[in-house]
């Protein structure tokens, strides 16, 4: 390895292994001298074979080192627009006090037809009650017309700002505000909120709602009134978002000149927000959303691009365009500023000249900071591109920025700089619209067939200033409208304003992100034609290494499913799901899914990533929170964590990838962690036994006691444990795990077995994770079997797990030799089932719920409604292991395990997977009744073959037929 091409000249070599005579051929940790920062490095192998014949040397791979500390940063600095609003001057329409703000006017059976009443003015009142003196509230209200604001009788601003008057005006007891709204040529309805703070610290606030009363006539009499009609939450169409909550993207430059052509050019920058980077009128790279989402406390990534044949000698410029992102924008239901509440930009440019001389380009106080088109953007409520504010050519040389501000430096608090280990977010797929519906009221329905990730790019031509509105959804109703209660406060809403361009433009949102299926578009200024829409499918940009058909047609759209709720859901961190305002880093979810997981992607980078962010969100007692990045526990809310099967993820997650992968690393960097988890579980339970505490068996139609289903994770993590340990020679660990295994497995016993193998509750649950943990004797084991088999058989051979005991289900079923149940299972289409969303359902992704809807009672609760969420496409894991009969026999594949399992419901099978070593395919098929099976295994590795009735045979590297 060198900084030249080491076959040439190894003068310069930093590493020369020499001739090492081993077997290992992945995974071979550097061993050479300590490498340069910011250096790139070349490195070439050849091999030797058997009869001591050297190979030719490869072709040299190649790759840059980071930055490695703050000195490598030397005289960038943190740059804001100085002017940037944080927390003080928010101006809130989306909600208060945990109420969402919604849209309303004089009650009418139709929306348009309300919203563009004619009556001359309309009167809204709400109370609010108000337990102690307020020491601050802001009043903010917009109805798209002109109107007059009131508390008390007291007529007030109603801009949003801190005003005394609007506090003084406030009493203790019960307090009324009221508005006059008098309507002009464009339809008007009401959104208004008022957020109040009281002496002891308190919040208290009112929001427009059903609950307030409207009339066309003022009057003191509430009798005469009648509740209003709401329209919908504000930010949605047909009116959009207010402008008075508009929170426009800072537009960054900076202009320099080069005095001769570029060598070389890097660009190290990152941001606490969102960025897209620019050079010479150029978007820089393909990445969207950086620097993505991490405990921006615990350490912020930055990337780097070559910027090389961007840049040219003469007049130059770099620039960004900040949004807030997951640092300023709303996280979860907890609302905006979960990190910080200024958009910040480092960056730092660094020149190579053809002639050797050097430049570098500091992100600092010369920069300019104005405003553009991007006029409000936020990953869960959507994105407001008013194209008529873009200055043209900003980010090119020769822009006249007179006008623009000078940046102001700032030192914002975060974590260490670190180059960036997760797969970056890319556009990965583009679909077309498949179906296309305009309604009466001129909105039109899209429909993309596939239930995706991303966001709509869409074409249109029409007159400047006028607006285009773009809401997104799953799912349709059964009036054929968009499913949108179950986004719950996500706004999913994008806003276009045209710029008025002659031959047409082009709408594509940067900073925002949505799950949907639909789209509807409302107040299209033209036709649209299904070729000017298009569904731009964004997920980290992880290399898929598996795939996997049979002759099951619902089986082989169940693993397409799968696989597009992984899309979905893998973005940043491992999510819940990709739509509502939810989307976290559930530990649970993550650690059941992680084996299927590695099947379909490389995920050795993405979850490797989120390890880290779950090891810096661990409490100091060793608890581990339910989600990581930990926002659930953040502003003094309660702590949520050391839940069972979430928590244990700490020790799952490491060893799935693992074996998936045979990486040591990730196992060398968890187990401290997962050593202060056991030790947790230890202080807080008594005798072995945990709490009834936690998830248990979430979502399963059949509930196991919470005891049990922690008890049986508290010793499946020690095992789990004790397992890493050894990979990595810690031996003394791995005993004392083991210890503390046989400790937690006699408490289990003890407590929750009885004679004969009965397990206490009798559920599916409590038998898989019996079994699947080994808490069972042997001689229990077959009685046991039998009582989960009796179980589903009085299910007339349904399920009832939930997300702990689905994922182990099948696989304890085939262990014991119930194959045939497993296949009856998996192959059952009726509810609670995993082919009745695709049978039914018309599902294109996993659903969150065995019953998210269905044909007996429709949509389940809107609260908790997803329809994509992969925890239950954890049974892909047993779809390739045994149906396709792919299965590591060892960490990484070194050693395979060949061994389908026929049934006479399917008829062939195609399985591949790109392993460290190369790729491994299994195809079989019993045509003709006469079984046929295909094995190809790259170099350097072993198989074992299962025939039907036959012991097993052992092959190594190559292509072979069995039958």
């Amino acid at each position: 390895m060198a900084e030249g091409d080491p076959r040439v000249d190894s003068s310069n070599a930093v590493w020369d292994s020499g001739v090492v005579e081993s077997n290992e051929s992945v995974d071979i940790a550097y061993a050479g001298d300590a490498l340069s920062s910011r250096t790139r490095y070349s490195w070439s192998v050849r091999v030797t074979d058997e009869s001591g014949t050297d190979s030719d040397w490869a072709e040299p791979a190649c790759f840059e080192t980071a930055l490695y500390d703050a000195s490598d940063w030397q005289g960038a600095e943190w740059i804001v627009a100085p002017n940037e609003p944080g927390t003080e001057g928010e101006h809130n329409l989306d909600w208060v006090g945990g109420r969402h703000v919604e849209r309303i006017w004089l009650p009418a059976g139709d929306f348009l037809e309300a919203v563009d009443s004619t009556v001359e003015q309309v009167f809204f009142r709400g109370h609010v009650k108000v337990e102690q003196q307020p020491t601050r509230a802001r009043l903010l209200a917009d109805a798209d017309a002109e109107l007059r604001a009131f508390v008390n009788g007291t007529e007030l601003p109603a801009d949003g700002t801190a005003d005394d008057r609007v506090t003084a005006a406030l009493t203790e007891g019960d307090n009324v505000v009221s508005f006059a709204v008098t309507p002009g040529d464009t339809p008007a309805a009401l959104a208004a909120s008022l957020d109040i703070t009281l002496a002891d610290g308190t919040k208290a606030g009112l929001v427009t709602d059903g609950t307030w009363l409207a009339s066309s006539a003022d009057s003191d009499n509430e009798a005469d009134w009648k509740l209003a009609e709401s329209f919908g939450h504000h930010g949605t169409a047909p009116h959009g978002r207010s402008p008075l909550t508009y929170r426009p993207s800072p537009y960054l430059r900076r202009e320099f000149a080069l005095d001769a052509g570029v060598r070389s050019a890097r660009l190290y920058v990152t941001a606490l927000g969102v960025y897209e980077a620019r050079v010479n009128g150029h978007r820089v790279g393909d990445d969207h959303l950086t620097p993505s989402w991490t405990d921006y406390a615990s350490r912020l990534p930055y990337q780097t691009y070559d910027v090389t044949d961007l840049l040219h000698e003469g007049g130059n410029v770099v620039g960004a365009v900040l949004a807030d992102g997951w640092y300023a924008g709303n996280v979860c239901w907890f609302g905006t500023f979960q990190y910080g509440d200024k958009r910040a930009l480092l960056a730092r440019l660094e020149i190579e000249d053809e002639d050797g001389g050097r430049t570098v380009v500091n992100s600092d106080g010369s920069w300019h900071v104005g405003e553009g088109a991007t006029r409000y953007a936020d990953l869960q409520n959507g994105e407001v591109v008013d194209a008529r504010a873009e200055p043209l050519g900003w980010d090119e040389p020769g822009f006249d920025a007179g006008a623009w501000a000078q940046a102001r430096v700032d030192t914002p608090s975060h974590g260490p700089l670190e180059a960036q280990k997760a797969p970056p977010i890319r556009v990965e797929h583009e679909l077309p619209a498949e179906a296309m519906h305009v309604r009466e009221d001129g909105r039109i329905l899209v429909d993309f067939g596939q239930n995706l990730v991303g966001w709509v790019k869409l074409d249109l031509r029409g007159e400047a200033g006028h607006r285009v509105m773009l809401r997104h959804a799953e799912a349709l109703d059964h009036n054929g409208e968009l499913y949108i209660e179950a986004l719950r406060g996500a706004r999913a809403t994008d806003e276009y304003v045209l710029r008025g361009e002659a031959g047409g433009e082009t709408f594509e949102p940067r900073f925002t992100v949505h799950g949907f299926r639909f789209c509807e578009i409302v107040n299209h200024p033209g036709e649209l034609r299904l070729q000017d829409i298009t569904a731009r499918v964004a997920h980290a940009a992880m290399e898929p290494i598996g795939e996997h058909s049979n002759s099951h047609e619902h089986l082989t759209k169940l693993q397409q499913n799968i696989v597009w709720g992984q899309r979905g859901n893998f973005l940043a961190v491992p999510t819940d799901c990709p739509q509502r305002d939810e989307r976290l880093g559930w530990t649970g979810d993550a650690q059941v899914f992680a084996s299927t997981a590695a099947f379909n992607y490389d995920v050795r980078g993405f979850l490797g990533k989120w390890m880290y962010d779950l090891r810096d969100s661990q409490y100091e007692d060793g608890s581990v929170p339910h989600v990581a990045p930990d926002v659930l526990t953040r502003d003094g809310r309660a702590n949520e964590a050391g839940a069972a099967g979430w928590a244990d993820a700490i020790a799952i997650v490491p060893l799935e990838l693992y074996r998936a992968y045979g990486d040591r690393r990730v196992v060398e960097e968890s187990l401290d962690a997962v050593d202060k988890w056991l030790g947790f579980l230890v202080e807080n339970s008594e005798g072995f036994i945990r709490p009834d505490a936690g998830f248990a068996d979430w979502l399963a139609f059949t509930q196991t006691p919470k005891n049990l289903v922690a008890t049986a994770f508290s010793a499946f993590a020690a095992r789990c444990a004790a397992e890493l340990a050894r990979e990595i020679g810690r031996t003394e660990d791995a005993q004392r795990f083991e210890t503390q295994y046989a400790n937690v497995r006699a408490a289990f016993r003890a407590r929750f077995v009885r004679g004969g193998g009965k397990v206490v509750s009798g559920t599916q649950t409590a038998y898989v994770l019996a079994l699947h943990f080994d808490l069972l004797d042997e001689h229990e084991q077959p009685r046991a079997v039998q009582a989960l088999v009796d179980n589903i058989a009085a299910r007339n051979w349904h399920l009832s797990t939930g997300f702990l005991g689905t994922p182990y289900l099948l696989q304890v079923l085939t262990r014991f030799g119930r194959e045939d149940i497993a296949y009856r299972l998996l192959l059952q289409d009726t509810m609670p089932s995993w082919l009745y969303p695709v049978v039914h359902g018309e599902a294109t992704t996993m659903w969150e719920r065995w019953d998210s809807w269905s044909d007996s009672h429709g949509f389940q609760d809107p609260g908790m409604t997803s329809f994509n969420h992969y925890a239950y496409g954890a049974v892909g894991e047993w779809i390739y292991r045994e149906l396709g009969g792919l299965a590591p026999g060892s960490p990484g594949y070194r050693h395979v395990v060949i061994r389908p399992r026929l049934t006479a419901s399917i008829s062939w099978s195609k399985t591949s997977l790109e392993t460290p070593y190369g790729p491994v395919s299994v195809n079989w098929s019993t045509a003709g009744g006469e079984f046929a099976l295909q094995v190809s295994l790259p170099a350097n590795t072993t198989g074992e073959v299962w025939l039907p009735g036959q012991e097993p045979v052992r092959i190594g590297s190559g292509e072979y037929t069995f039958g």
